[in-house]
C-alpha cells in the first residue's frame, strides 16, 4: 500500500479584521520535512499516528506540508493557494497512491473561498481519480456540506469538546481506512443538517455526555461504522455553517441516511439543555466579591484566541480592579510591546504601563495602570495534556493593586495551570483566577477552584449571536429561530 499524508488547518473568524497570512502558518506549527520529525502536539498527533501505523505495516509513505496556525481572521488568498498548491503538487509528484489521509480543521475560510477544505479535497479527487481512497479527520467546530462528502470516502470528527480525543479519532480513521483498502468494508456517508448553532461541551454530566456515549455505543452495530456530530464554528458568517450530523455505514447508503437523521434529531432535541451557559460581567463581579474556600475561576469567553479573537481586551481585569478585588490573577493579555517594555524595565521595577486594547476594533480601550514587574521569561512554555510542551513566547507578569496580570508576546490560550505556575504565579491562595479561554480549561482547573463562570464580556467571540452582523448564514437556524426543524414538544 502507498499512502499520502498532509496536515493543513486553522479556524477562521470572519468577524476578525486581521488576516491569517503565510507568515502565521510558518510561525505557528509547520513541518515540511516529514511529520515524524515535527514537534509533538495536538496539531501533529494525527499524522504522526498514521505515519507510525503505516510504517509498522510496511506501507510506502509520501508526504507534503504539515501545518496549523492559531485561529484568526480570514486566510489571505495568497497564503491559502500557496499551501494548497504545494500539497496538490506533492500529491501529483508522489505518483499513484492507494490512499490519502488528511488532518484538516474544517473551518478555514480564505479570501475567495468559503470552504477551503471542500476546495482542497475536490482538487485532490481530480488528481487521484475515483479509486484512490481519501480519509479526513476534522475538528468538531468545522463547516461541512456535501461538497466535502462527495470528494472523500471517510470522514471522522472529534467527539469531545474540549478536544481531548484527536489521537483516538485518528486511530479510528486509520482502522476504517485499512479495512476499506482491504475490501472488508465499503463506506457510505450521509449528513443531516441540525439547523442549530452554539457551543456544546461534552465532558460535564448532562445531555451531551450521554449523546456521545450513545453515538459510540451505536458504532459497529447494524451496519454503522462511525458517527460524528459536527458542532460547527459559530463565529463564521458562511453559507455552510451550523451543526451537522455525519454517519458512515458499510455498503448501504440508506443505513447512513437513517442514522444521520436519527442522531441529528436526537441532538436537536437536547440542543438547549446542552448549550454552554454564560454569566454577565455584573453578576460575575457580584459573585467574585463573596468569600469562599477555593478560588473562583472567571473565563473571559469573548476574547479568547482559540476562536480567533486577539486576546488583548481589558474588560475583565478592569472590572476586577474597579471592584477592588485583590489577590487575583488574570491572563493572558496579548501585548508584545508591553512585554518588551517590561523586559527593558526588569524585575522589581515599578512603572506606569499601558496594556492591551491594540490589535482589533473589538479590542476596546487600553488599560493604564501603575504596576510592578514581578516575573520575566523568554521562550516560555505551558503543558498541554500533561505530556506536551506548548511554546507561548515571552512572558511578563506585572502586579497592580493586588492583581497579577500575565502578558504574552504571542496569542495563546490557557491549556493548564502550568501557564501560571511556570511563571511565578501561585493559584491556591488566590480569590479569583481569570483566564482568556472559552471552555478548554474547565476539566483541568476543576480540582483547583470552587466554581467556574463563563463570563460574557464584550469582544469578538461574543456568545450573544444576535449582536453579530450575520448576513450569509443559512436560515432558519436556532437560536435565531426557535424551532427550525418543527419538532420541539
Amino acid at each position: 500500500m502507498k499512502i499520502f499524508l498532509s496536515t493543513f488547518g486553522t479556524e477562521s473568524n470572519t468577524f476578525a479584521t486581521y488576516p491569517t497570512s503565510l507568515a502565521n502558518f510558518r510561525r505557528g506549527r509547520w513541518s515540511d520535512n516529514g511529520i515524524e520529525n515535527a514537534a509533538a502536539g495536538p496539531w501533529s498527533g494525527p499524522a504522526k499516528l498514521w505515519h507510525a501505523q503505516a510504517t509498522a505495516r510496511g506501507w510506502t509513505i509520501c508526504q507534503s506540508i504539515h501545518t496549523f496556525t492559531e485561529p484568526a481572521g480570514t486566510v489571505s488568498r495568497a497564503a491559502y493557494e500557496e499551501i494548497r498548491d504545494r500539497i496538490l503538487n506533492d500529491l501529483r509528484e508522489g505518483g499513484p497512491v492507494d490512499a490519502v489521509m488528511l488532518f484538516l480543521h474544517g473551518a478555514m475560510v480564505a479570501d475567495g473561498y468559503d470552504d477551503c477544505e471542500g476546495d482542497l479535497v475536490t482538487r485532490m479527487r481530480q488528481i487521484v481519480g475515483p479509486t484512490t481512497k481519501i480519509g479526513i479527520e476534522l475538528d468538531l467546530h468545522a463547516h461541512m456540506d456535501h461538497v466535502l462528502l462527495d470528494a472523500s470516502d471517510l470522514i471522522v470528527i472529534y467527539k469531545a469538546y474540549p478536544h481531548i480525543d484527536y489521537n483516538d479519532r485518528a486511530q479510528e480513521l486509520f482502522e476504517l481506512m485499512e479495512r476499506t483498502l482491504s475490501g472488508e468494508i465499503q463506506p457510505k456517508m450521509a449528513l443531516f443538517d441540525c439547523r442549530s448553532m452554539g457551543l456544546f461541551p461534552t465532558t460535564p454530566e448532562g445531555p451531551m455526555k450521554k449523546f456521545v456515549a450513545d453515538m459510540m455505543a451505536a458504532e459497529g452495530r447494524n451496519g454503522i461504522l462511525s458517527l460524528s456530530l459536527n458542532h460547527g464554528f459559530p463565529w463564521a458568517d458562511v453559507p455552510l455553517a451550523g451543526a451537522k450530523m455525519l454517519a458512515v455505514a458499510d455498503g448501504d447508503p440508506s443505513i447512513a441516511d437513517a442514522a444521520a437523521e436519527e442522531f441529528g434529531r436526537y441532538f436537536y432535541r437536547i440542543r438547549k439543555d446542552a448549550s454552554l451557559k454564560f454569566t454577565s460581567m455584573g453578576k460575575a463581579m457580584e459573585i467574585a466579591g463573596a468569600p469562599r474556600d477555593k478560588p473562583l475561576l472567571l473565563a473571559d469567553v469573548s476574547d479568547q484566541s482559540g476562536a480567533g479573537a486577539p486576546g488583548d481586551t481589558n474588560h475583565l481585569v478592569r472590572a476586577l480592579l474597579d471592584a477592588n478585588i485583590s489577590n487575583a490573577v488574570f491572563g493572558p493579555i496579548w501585548d508584545p510591546a508591553a512585554v518588551d517594555i517590561c523586559f527593558q524595565l526588569g524585575i522589581g521595577t515599578r512603572s506606569r504601563l499601558r496594556i492591551g486594547g491594540k490589535f482589533e476594533p473589538h479590542s476596546g480601550l487600553p488599560l493604564d495602570l501603575d504596576a510592578e514587574v514581578v516575573f520575566l521569561k523568554r521562550d516560555a512554555f505551558q503543558e498541554s495534556d500533561k505530556k506536551e510542551n506548548m511554546s507561548i513566547g515571552d512572558i511578563a507578569v506585572i502586579k497592580s493593586a493586588g492583581v497579577e496580570i500575565v502578558l504574552s508576546s504571542i496569542r495563546t490560550n490557557v491549556y493548564s495551570p502550568s501557564f501560571f505556575l511556570n511563571h511565578g504565579v501561585t493559584l491556591g491562595d488566590k480569590a479569583v483566577i481569570g483566564v482568556k479561554n472559552l471552555y478548554k480549561h474547565t476539566d483541568i482547573f476543576a480540582p483547583l477552584v470552587s466554581e467556574q463562570l463563563y463570563v460574557a464580556t464584550p469582544g469578538l467571540c461574543q456568545p450573544d449571536f444576535d449582536t453579530l452582523d450575520f448576513k450569509r448564514l443559512p436560515r432558519p437556524m436556532w437560536p435565531f429561530e426557535d424551532d427550525p426543524l418543527n419538532c420541539d414538544p
